[in-house]
């Protein structure tokens, strides 16, 4: 995705230029991508209507026409986008699909908002793309800049949440690509956790050892400055942090005014569904940056395959 050839934007509702389509634009025109509008629509009322003879293909043309609309003018900047309206339900999976099928290099999509709150939180459409969507997927908050001003890549260099060492690559591989076009300023952060919490330890009847918590940091830290050097990131941009891992991924982004946290993620199956792993579980829960999360090697083959087992059973 260093250089995508194609964006998909999820549109929510009418395509206005909300701050996803904003962010799409901005990446397309400065990486040369084009861009796929795609509207995911179902109403319950309508699909009833349609078997009392209400012409749902013609209000579908009509929604197309309006999702037209708003291409013809991201066409006159410059930028190729195709569009189109999906409907059917439920949206995840839909969606899910349509990144299967297109096979685009990033999703774009906003995250929810609620006007009376004036705050935006993940919804279950949300949090169910972060543990599927098969493609990179950037969840873009309201209030964002076009472009991001600075970026932060939270890696794993030495896997210790499971994370094969090929997504810290690509972590990183795209952090930097996107730094370059956006000329946004780019943080490298690890995080682990060896002294519990303030007062705790006291609380468990023990003290930590500081010299192997000093050696243990070390370990990191050489760790992190070997993987950034790999890409061009200066020692004055790598950061080891302390303590929880979510928190202390989120806190650094919230202290540092960090525009968008990339990050990737490793996800178990359950019984019927692939469960978020727990540190990126808890950044996703209390991050107020836009996110942007990568999926390892093989995710989309396996998720692929598991959905035409599923397809199979229910036929």
């Amino acid at each position: 995705m260093s250089n995508p050839s194609r964006i998909m934007v999820v549109v929510d509702g009418l395509p206005e230029r909300s701050p996803a389509l904003l962010r799409a634009i901005s990446l397309a025109r400065k990486s040369g991508a084009s861009l796929l509008l795609r509207s995911f629509e179902h109403v319950r009322a309508l699909e009833r209507a349609a078997k009392q003879g209400f012409d749902l293909d013609a209000y579908l043309r009509g929604r197309r026409e309006r999702l037209e609309e708003c291409a013809r003018g991201i066409r006159k900047e410059g930028v190729k986008v195709d569009c189109a309206v999906v409907w059917g339900r439920p949206p995840a999976e839909k969606i899910i699909f349509e990144a299967l099928a297109l096979k685009p290099e990033l999703v774009v999509k906003d995250v929810t908002t609620v006007s009376a709150l004036n705050r935006a939180f993940f919804s279950g459409l949300d949090w169910s793309l972060l543990a599927e969507c098969p493609v990179p997927l950037m969840l873009v908050r309201p209030g964002s800049p076009n472009l991001p001003k600075h970026i932060m890549a939270a890696v794993d260099p030495l896997d210790e949440h499971g994370k094969p060492h090929s997504l810290n690559a690509d972590i990183l591989r795209i952090s930097t690509s996107l730094s370059m076009q956006c000329d946004a300023k780019l943080d490298v952060a690890n995080a682990y956790e060896f002294i519990p919490a303030a007062g705790e330890y006291e609380y468990m009847g023990w003290m930590p050892d500081l010299t192997v918590y000093e050696e243990l940091r070390k370990v990191h830290a050489e760790a992190l400055y070997k993987l950034g050097k790999q890409f061009g990131v200066p020692p004055a941009g790598m950061h080891v942090l302390d303590g929880d891992p979510a928190r202390a991924i989120s806190g650094f982004a919230a202290a540092q005014h960090v525009d968008l946290v990339v990050m990737g993620s490793v996800y178990r199956t359950g019984l019927r569904h692939l469960l978020i792993g727990s540190t990126a579980e808890g950044v996703f829960d209390s991050l107020a940056s836009d996110l942007l999360v990568l999926k390892p090697e093989g995710f989309a083959a396996a998720l692929t395959a598991r959905l035409e087992s599923s397809k199979s059973k229910a036929a």
